[in-house]
């Protein structure tokens, strides 16, 4: 970044061509770094509603050149032959702009303990700004420049840059490794404390005493329970229902950062850890399915905005703190503003250092810090972090639970929606209907990024459906089922009484890559009996959750294989060759129906190694399936329940940091089952083969 030092040679009364000129192209990187950085802050809080890679890449991209693109700026105003007083408030604002408004702290989880880095960062530019304002003060004083009218303001703005800088700072040293480490260590240690004592006691369905189990150090007693003990009416019947889960999202988060942190769940082997999701999440209301994924489902953004936005911090230290910066930022531009209109009302001739031409561009730039203040202010005020602040507030004061106007302005402010924090989709990916496709698009931005991009990976195209109800009961009703205990399919197999006959396509022969197998073998199958359906039939309920679900798990296997079970290389080397074996069985089929065509008419078939492809197996298990269940239904029951049982089977992981990377770009369905489980107490799945079928 260019040096500081903004002392320019007052021009001529009457500025030259050359230096016209130069003022223009100044301007221009000016409106260039203004439009990247808005875009940086616009589309930030979109990360975890849109998983498009576009968006990501934008993010990041505009995230890594902004340093270099608004000092390369600041050195050209350094650098022109023509002094204009808007160059001190462009500049001023553009490094404001950097990183002061926005929400976003890092972009990537490996950022976060690079913290020290981006605090010299932050002193670096706190530097240039002092240093820009000090060259104002003498140019002021030493040159007769006209500039008093924005001494003031940027001076006060100056002082709130440097309390949001070190918020934003603050906000990533308390999730860095070192400091997190200390700070979730007090919850493990309390928990292992109650569970050796026996100390756990509450009732899973109301919840009363769960502030043992969710004890956390600040607020010995959250609103999830306080509510018991509440005389206001905020709180009570359904229509406080929504906001005692919103409290309950928030210290579940709390819990779930222990595994973030690599901290043992001490309650994980307990009956009443279980109880808490079989008996207190998942029963108790009319649809426990839906309730139970929406908290997960908002714990996840508590969780999100703990590691990769400031409002966490601002939750613990200053409550509303969030709220007065941006607003005293707003005042400031306001006043800038007025300021810069009184002074081309003034001087509508150029003056030493005034140019009233270029207070259009300054006014503009005022009017775009005061709206993105005012929209991060909404985005903060619309998040579980300030509704769960207003609820403590709430709950602490009894003035303000005797007060109907006050309790009507909190309902008021709690019906606030920001953007839907999880887009609610399935990524879907059919092996044989995609088969043979590439990206051109992705290959030739690959190419031309110099690798940046990655390169669109053989017979691998992304498309997802929305999130279904009936997957979600699927899904729970399997779990409920299970009573915690997973397997690859094996016990929806056995209720079914199948189990003799199509075991052999759960227990994989393989040292390694089992659970890579048997979704390729169970997907190819799954493929083909929705394949001699009519079209009606397709939209049967048990037909459209087997159908999506098994293309999730491939979507899974095929973009995102770490969070599965077996080694990512493991299952892109198993998927690699699954696509070449299937192109050489499949030569001449150019669509899905004529490869589902060709496929059920193969019985048997051993490669050159002796063994038979996963393609084929599926073939064969698809022909088990449609020969031996003649009833329609009841084998689209089969299918439905056994992808339900290995949706769970898969969830279950140990690298909790993969999680959290996902979260922000946009995150997936397997990391809200990840989330539940880990609740139950569920942390591993068990040993699956013949000996081990239930």
């Amino acid at each position: 970044m260019a040096a500081a030092n903004m002392a320019l040679a007052p021009s001529p009364t009457t500025p030259k061509f050359d230096e016209v000129l130069d003022l223009f192209y100044v301007v221009a990187l000016v409106s260039l770094a203004m439009v990247a950085i808005f875009l940086l802050h616009i589309l930030g809080p979109l990360r975890r509603w849109l998983s498009h890679g576009l968006l990501h890449h934008t993010v990041v991209g505009v995230y890594a050149l902004s340093y270099p693109l608004v000092g390369y700026t600041i050195g050209r105003m350094q650098s022109s032959r023509l002094y204009v007083n808007d160059y001190t408030v462009w500049a001023v604002f553009l490094l404001l702009l950097l990183s002061s408004t926005d929400s976003l702290t890092v972009c990537r989880l490996s950022d976060i303990d690079s913290w020290r880095s981006i605090y010299v960062k932050q002193l670096f530019k706190g530097f240039l700004l002092v240093s820009i304002l000090l060259q104002l003060a003498y140019d002021m004083k030493q040159q007769n420049v006209h500039a008093g009218y924005l001494w003031y303001p940027l001076v006060a703005i100056l002082f709130v840059i440097g309390l949001k800088s070190y918020v934003m700072i603050a906000s990533i040293r308390m999730v860095s490794n070192s400091y997190l480490g200390k700070n979730v260590k007090v919850i493990a240690d309390y928990m292992h404390h109650i569970v050796d004592n026996n100390l756990v006691a509450f009732d899973p369905v109301t919840m009363e005493g769960s502030q043992v189990y969710c004890r956390w150090r600040e607020t010995l007693r959250q609103p999830a329970w306080a509510h018991t003990m509440c005389e206001g009416n905020l709180l009570l019947g359904d229509r406080g229902k929504p906001l005692r889960d919103v409290c309950l999202s928030m210290a579940l988060s709390k819990m779930l950062n222990r595994r973030f942190a690599g901290f043992k769940i001490s309650a994980a082997e307990l009956e009443k850890t279980k109880d808490f999701v079989f008996k207190g999440l998942l029963s108790g209301d009319k649809q426990p399915h839906l309730r139970a994924f929406r908290i997960i489902e908002e714990e996840l953004v508590f969780v999100h905005d703990m590691y990769y936005t400031r409002y966490s911090y601002l939750y613990r230290k200053g409550r509303y703190l969030a709220l007065c910066l941006p607003v005293i930022m707003i005042a400031l531009c306001s006043w800038l503003t007025v300021a810069c209109l009184l002074v081309k009302g003034k001087h509508k001739h150029y003056v030493k250092g005034t140019n009233p031409e270029l207070m259009f561009p300054t006014i503009i730039i005022t009017v775009v810090l005061a709206f993105l203040e005012a929209y991060q202010v909404y985005l903060y005020m619309a998040s579980g972090w300030f509704k769960v602040a207003l609820i403590r507030s709430y709950v602490t004061a009894p003035l303000l639970q005797k007060c109907c106007c006050s309790e009507m302005i909190i309902r008021l402010l709690l019906m606030l929606k920001a953007f839907r924090p999880w887009q609610g989709k399935l990524g879907q990916y059919c092996f044989l209907e995609n088969l043979g496709r590439k990206s051109k698009v992705m290959n030739c931005l690959h190419y031309a990024t110099l690798r940046l991009v990655d390169k669109a990976m053989k017979g691998r195209n992304k498309n997802s459906v929305e999130l279904s109800v009936d997957v979600k009961r699927a899904i729970v009703d399997s779990l409920l089922g299970s009573n915690g205990r997973l397997t690859n399919g094996l016990t929806s197999l056995q209720r079914s009484g199948i189990h003799a006959d199509l075991s052999w396509a759960c227990n994989a022969t393989a040292t390694d890559g089992t659970v890579t197998r048997t979704i390729l073998v169970w997907h190819i199958a799954t493929t083909l009996c929705e394949h001699q359906l009519d079209k009606e039939a397709k939209e049967e309920d048990a037909v459209k959750i087997a159908s999506t679900l098994s293309k999730y798990c491939m979507h899974l296997l095929a973009f995102v294989p770490n969070l599965l079970p077996d080694h990512s290389s493991i299952s892109e080397s198993i998927l690699d060759q699954s696509i070449e074996e299937a192109g050489e069985l499949l030569k001449g089929t150019k669509d899905l129906e004529s490869r589902c065509e060709k496929l059920m008419k193969i019985r048997t078939h051993n490669g050159g190694s002796g063994e038979t492809p996963l393609v084929a197996q599926g073939a064969q298990l698809a022909m088990h399936l449609i020969e031996g269940i003649q009833e329609h239904a009841l084998r689209w029951k089969v299918l439905s329940d056994f992808w339900a049982e290995m949706m769970l089977y898969v969830s279950p992981s140990d690298d909790a940091r993969v999680h959290l990377e996902l979260l922000a770009k946009g995150g997936e369905f397997i990391t809200h089952l990840w989330a539940l489980l880990t609740h139950a107490g569920v942390l591993k799945r068990d040993p699956t083969g013949p000996d081990n079928a239930v």
